[in-house]
């Protein structure tokens, strides 16, 4: 399996402070935040500086950010990859005993999530297989209410 990093995915309580903050701070801008109802946690993906935010949105989230934002507090959550082939990257991890907390369709964006474990030496891994460069922000973002126009960077006439 070969894998090439996408994006690093931090923890925050509040996404909102935190997209400001890093914006304001890095100059790095974003998709979002949105609410993503499924997973339970306001996103908000890398537009540019390949940094993603996010914030649970209850105690019960689909990933267990919110525990870990509990003990850990804010930082480093995971990372992601994107992987050419979805299933060898499956087969790779199931070899190693790792089976997925969450795995989930955004068009043609797919991503499986591993929870931190010592196999992974603690870290939160995220898989992802799409066509395009910057596909998982641009799909994840249009599927979460974002505008073509502003996704795309296209001037509005």
């Amino acid at each position: 399996m070969k894998a090439q990093l996408n994006r690093i995915a931090l923890r925050a309580a509040d996404a909102d402070k935190a997209v400001a903050d890093l914006h304001a701070l890095l100059g790095v801008t974003f998709y979002g935040p949105y609410d993503d109802e499924h997973m339970g946690l306001r996103v908000a993906l890398p537009k540019t500086g390949g940094i993603e935010v996010m914030a649970p949105m209850h105690d019960h989230d689909a990933i267990g950010a919110y525990q870990r934002l509990q003990t850990e507090g804010e930082g480093v959550s995971g990372i992601a990859v994107r992987v050419d082939d979805f299933e060898e990257a499956r087969a790779a991890f199931a070899a190693k005993g790792l089976t997925p907390i969450s795995e989930f369709w955004h068009g043609k964006f797919h991503e499986m999530i591993f929870a931190p474990c010592p196999e992974t030496h603690g870290l939160e891994i995220a898989v992802n297989e799409f066509p395009d460069a910057n596909g998982a922000a641009i799909q994840v973002a249009l599927d979460m209410g974002a505008d073509w126009k502003d996704v795309c960077d296209v001037d509005a006439e």
